[in-house]
């Protein structure tokens, strides 16, 4: 397992949130800290990048159903780009597709924000 990255990329109404390694029970620590400073910040709409991620377990995916939840009790939009075709099917298992929209590539993204 690899330990994961978190780079948080804030501007005005909108962050994008750099992830590298796995996505597992030890992301959710610097998960929720980017979260929450890019929340703080008042932003409107986080992108997460999952790019340079190659694995996400049930626990990482468990994370990502609390940052939804989180963000949806404070209006923040969530966007993805960059899953890999089978972690795209599992998030759309779980159903977090229709909340977590997914995007083929960080422009797109950024465009379903409003940040033209």
């Amino acid at each position: 397992m690899e330990d994961i990255q978190v780079n948080l990329r804030l501007e005005d109404k909108l962050a994008v949130v750099d992830l590298s390694g796995d996505v597992t029970s030890v992301a959710e620590k610097k998960l929720f800290a980017a979260y929450d400073k890019a929340a703080g910040q008042k932003i409107k709409c986080l992108i997460f990048n999952f790019s340079s991620v190659n694995y996400i377990n049930s626990a990482g995916m468990s994370v990502m159903i609390a940052l939804l939840t989180r963000s949806q009790n404070q209006g923040v939009n969530l966007r993805t780009f960059g899953l890999s075709t089978h972690f795209q099917k599992i998030f759309d298992m779980v159903g977090l597709l229709k909340y977590i929209p997914h995007f083929a590539n960080e422009t797109a993204a950024r465009e379903s924000c409003g940040d033209k």
